[in-house]
């Protein structure tokens, strides 16, 4: 009987309204429409370290009706927090804007979420509405992928011997939330230097994917030492030594693709020492010999005593050795 009484009340106060002669009173319903920022229909959220983390969804409510309607606003975002207002209030035929803002958490893995906004009549002119109406627009939030790399050398510090095969060794994080592709690099400049010197460089993978936060990948250049280095200085150990940088680089592949800011990479710097015995001569000529070096001043067979001397002593070393 009480719902009878209502539905009969708001019968009677529609046919009260001044509407025009041809005009006809429809029954409650509500309009909804809902666009990102773009005017698309998903809402990117980038999730940076620190980004807004915020995602707007602009929507319009309208009434198509010549009466007064209060409008119930709820959304769901699939466990994302959202803000919106509670209820509109919209007078005859007319319309509203209203915001939904959806917001994420830093680094969320990439990935997609459904965004479902509902307006629903739950007044008529101050009364309960005699039937349902309600409307739903269905959108898609979209966490944004970006890009993130920590790199880092095994053995920042590496001595070796001439004609020497050795793996420099680097760690590659994906600090992004999502799954990369990492291109691989020297500095152009230092592996002119190291080549020009006499080193074989060679870089197996040019390329490799790391998956989001996850244990790093380990990549190899493989090098091999000069072999010759007799132009080498000698230090105070008698040994020939020359050192070299190497600067090896990873760029993610997706931020040269997506970002707006462009590649993002990261180097980190290498040094290589080697160091090679010198020879007996060598440490004479270049007064770094533990030998007792002479010089005898004479007359015209001076450089023959000078040539048998310097025999003499290197063959002294020899059996010393």
């Amino acid at each position: 009987m009480k719902a009878k009484a209502i539905v009969l009340i708001f019968a009677l106060s529609l046919s009260f309204l001044p509407l025009p002669a041809a005009a006809q009173v429809g029954a409650p319903d509500v309009n909804l429409t809902c666009s990102a920022e773009d005017g698309s229909g998903s809402v990117g959220i980038d999730v940076y370290p620190g980004a807004s983390l915020i995602g707007i969804a602009t929507c319009i409510a309208s009434n198509p009706n010549s009466y007064q309607e209060k409008i119930e606003i709820q959304v769901q975002a699939d466990g994302l927090a959202v803000a919106h207002p509670g209820s509109i209030t919209l007078g005859p035929n007319a319309e509203e804007e209203f915001i939904v803002t959806i917001r994420a958490e830093e680094q969320m893995p990439v990935q997609s979420r459904n965004l479902v906004v509902t307006a629903t009549v739950t007044e008529v002119m101050g009364f309960p509405p005699p039937n349902i109406a309600e409307k739903q627009v269905n959108m898609i939030v979209n966490i944004k992928q970006f890009s993130g790399l920590q790199l880092e050398a095994t053995d920042p510090l590496v001595t070796l011997g001439s004609k020497v095969d050795y793996n420099l060794e680097y760690n590659i994080y994906n600090l992004g939330n999502g799954a990369d592709r990492f291109v691989l690099d020297m500095k152009e400049s230092d592996r002119n230097a190291l080549e020009d010197a006499g080193f074989t460089l060679v870089l197996p993978i040019a390329k490799v994917e790391v998956e989001s936060m996850a244990a790093p990948t380990k990549v190899r250049l493989q090098i091999r030492t000069p072999s010759d280095y007799q132009d080498w200085p000698i230090n105070s150990d008698g040994l020939h030594e020359m050192s070299f940088t190497l600067e090896f680089m990873a760029t993610s592949e997706y931020s040269c693709n997506s970002e707006p800011s462009g590649c993002y990479t990261e180097s980190v710097q290498t040094t290589i020492t080697v160091v090679q015995e010198a020879s007996g001569a060598d440490k004479i000529f270049t007064g770094n010999s533990n030998t007792t070096q002479m010089l005898i001043y004479g007359g015209v067979g001076t450089g023959v005593i000078l040539v048998i001397v310097l025999v003499a002593v290197l063959i002294k070393k020899q059996k010393s050795t």
